[in-house]
C-alpha cells in the first residue's frame, strides 16, 4: 500500500483536485479557497509537465514548421491515370462478355450481372477519384 497522503479535495464536490496548477475545480468550478493546497505536495507528475525553455531561435522555427508546409502538394503521376484508365476498361468489358453470356444462357441472371458489373465499377471509379485528389500515386 501507498503511504502518500491523499491530495487536498474540492470543497464543494469532494472530489480530489484533478489540476494542481488550477484555482478551480474542474469538475464543479468552484474557486478554490486560497489555502486549499497548503500543506501538500505537489503531484509528481508534473515534473514531467514542466519541459526545458528553448531557445528564442528555435521557437520561431517551430512556428515556421507550423505555418509553412515542407513539401508541395504531389500531383498524381501519370501511371495512377494509366492504371485507373486501363482497369476501369478491363472490368467494363469483363462485366459486359458476362452479361452477354448470361443473357443467352440464363436471360433472367442477367439483370444481377449488370447490378453487380454497376456497383463494382462504381467501388473502382470512387476508389481511383479519392487516389487522385490524395495526389498518392
Amino acid at each position: 500500500m501507498s503511504s502518500a497522503t491523499p491530495g487536498p479535495r474540492c470543497p464543494s464536490c469532494s472530489r480530489p483536485v484533478a489540476a494542481w496548477r488550477l484555482a478551480h475545480c474542474v469538475y464543479c468550478g468552484e474557486n478554490f479557497p486560497p489555502d486549499l493546497k497548503e500543506g501538500h505536495e505537489a503531484p509528481e507528475a508534473l515534473k514531467w509537465i514542466e519541459r526545458p525553455a528553448i531557445p528564442i531561435d528555435a521557437a520561431r522555427q517551430l512556428e515556421l514548421m507550423k505555418v509553412l508546409p515542407w513539401e508541395a502538394k504531389k500531383k498524381p503521376k501519370p501511371a495512377l491515370l494509366f492504371i485507373a484508365g486501363l482497369s476501369f476498361a478491363a472490368f467494363v468489358t469483363i462485366f459486359v462478355l458476362l452479361y452477354r453470356i448470361a443473357s443467352r444462357y440464363m436471360p433472367s441472371f442477367s439483370f444481377f450481372v449488370l447490378i453487380i458489373g454497376a456497383i463494382f465499377v462504381g467501388y473502382l471509379t470512387w476508389a481511383f477519384a479519392r487516389a487522385y485528389r490524395r495526389g498518392s500515386g
